[in-house]
């Protein structure tokens, strides 16, 4: 119930924006020139996304790499358009956490790997091919 209570808020409040995120992504002096106040956006956006994560970490646990995986994954699939990224994120990051736990509990069965291992193994080499393509640009 925390979670609902923290996550529809934010959720509705991040759809309503995603125009003024889209406007972001072209550059602070494109974003002002939309009308956008830039400054609120970035303060809002990331004490909503701490706020979110706190709860669902502490609610949770944590899991290697899986909040970061579905958000970089989605961008790869879809582009940078945030009408998408915003449903996108966390069906993939589901879709993952899902993969992940199922080879968990097959690979070594009867015996069951700690799920952060292979989503280990799948985010390591994700952010190290990031790091290669941002140096290239």
């Amino acid at each position: 119930s925390i979670i609902a209570a923290t996550l529809a808020p934010i959720l509705l409040l991040s759809l309503f924006f995603r125009w003024d995120f889209n406007a972001m992504d072209s550059g602070e002096d494109t974003a002002k020139g939309l009308g956008v106040r830039t400054s609120a956006l970035r303060i809002g956006g990331m004490l909503a996304s701490s706020i979110l994560s706190a709860v669902v970490v502490s609610s949770f646990g944590t899991i290697a790499f899986i909040g970061l995986l579905g958000p970089h994954i989605a961008r790869r699939l879809f582009g940078g358009d945030h009408r998408f990224l915003l449903i996108a994120s966390p069906l993939i990051g589901a879709l993952v956490l899902l993969a992940s736990d199922t080879l968990a509990r097959t690979i070594l069965s009867p015996m069951v790997l700690p799920v952060g291992i292979l989503t280990s193994l799948l985010g390591g080499p994700l952010f190290i091919s990031l790091l290669i393509a941002g140096r290239k640009r």
